[in-house]
């Protein structure tokens, strides 16, 4: 998976819902430096994160995936 498309997608889904950083941090508890981190691509986010991430931006994980590849 291409983290820095990955990252992409999570900030502008996030964008389209109107969430800031730290909206989605409080709805997800993912820290807000987390969140930044993934959007830059950086770091490896455990599944955990990711899901939880998913679940409030309504993202579907197949169909990430297969845009991340």
């Amino acid at each position: 998976m291409d983290l820095t498309i990955f990252g992409q997608i999570i900030r502008e889904k996030r964008n389209a819902l109107r969430l800031k950083q730290e909206d989605l941090s409080l709805r997800s508890g993912v820290a807000v430096k987390t969140i930044h981190s993934i959007e830059l691509g950086k770091g490896n986010p455990a599944i955990k994160t990711i899901l939880r991430l998913f679940e409030i931006l309504e993202l579907d994980f197949i169909v990430v995936s297969a845009k991340s590849l």
